[in-house]
């Protein structure tokens, strides 16, 4: 199993009439991943980053602020010269469209999963969701609950685990959008990281970095 097999592709497009069209984009593609999921693709070379600073290296903890400050997409290759080992050890973003042109958002599903530094499978952006079904703000349970779910996070997490228990992998992580999906991951067996950026970022209710044992 590779990345792009982690993917519930059966599961997914068993929930529509209409055919699910989805793009897949490696590491080949980095670059157009940069431009599709800059944010994304900026917080594996922070989080890579802030690692490092916190497992006690010693290097200039603001060494890279012009890149933080400009939120570089790229900024993992900057923290890859510096550590001298590779931070981004493969990708797949994966993106799933329901074909149907009434639809006026026809995303249904979305994954930026990689493997990083350390050793750790991490997923980003993950929404399985039915573009048929908006939800109206009064009744969204969390930030971005635009439209409701599939149901399909636990069978992808599963197939997340199996990858990483075939590949030795220690740990399967995550960021959290806001601190009220918290809740959700913990079900999930996840936990917030006990660090210093993980406090920081509960404080700033964005991208809280949450950690689950792969095994």
């Amino acid at each position: 199993m590779n990345l792009e097999e982690v993917y519930p592709v059966d599961s997914l497009e068993s929930k529509f009439d209409k055919p699910v069209l989805i793009d897949y984009y490696g590491m080949d593609d980095i670059e157009e991943i940069s431009e599709l999921e800059p944010g994304c693709l900026f917080e594996l070379g922070a989080s890579a980053w802030m690692h490092y600073i916190e497992a006690g290296a010693k290097v200039n903890p603001q060494k890279l602020s012009k890149y933080f400050d400009e939120r570089d997409p790229l900024i993992f290759r900057r923290v890859e010269k510096i550590m001298k080992r590779k931070v981004v050890q493969d990708i797949v973003l994966i993106r799933a469209h329901v074909d149907d042109d009434s639809l006026e958002r026809d995303i249904c599903g979305q994954l930026l999963l990689s493997r990083t530094y350390p050793n750790n499978l991490h997923i980003s952006d993950v929404e399985f969701s039915n573009p048929y079904e908006p939800v109206d703000e009064s009744n969204q349970e969390y930030s971005f609950h635009e439209y409701r779910s599939l149901g399909l996070f636990s069978e992808l997490l599963e197939n997340i685990i199996s990858l990483g228990k075939s590949n030795n992998i220690k740990k399967i992580t995550l960021s959290a959008a806001s601190n009220d999906q918290i809740s959700y991951f913990e079900q999930h067996g996840f936990k917030v990281e006990d660090t210093d950026f993980a406090k920081q970022a509960i404080e700033l209710d964005s991208g809280i970095p949450m950690e689950r044992k792969c095994i």
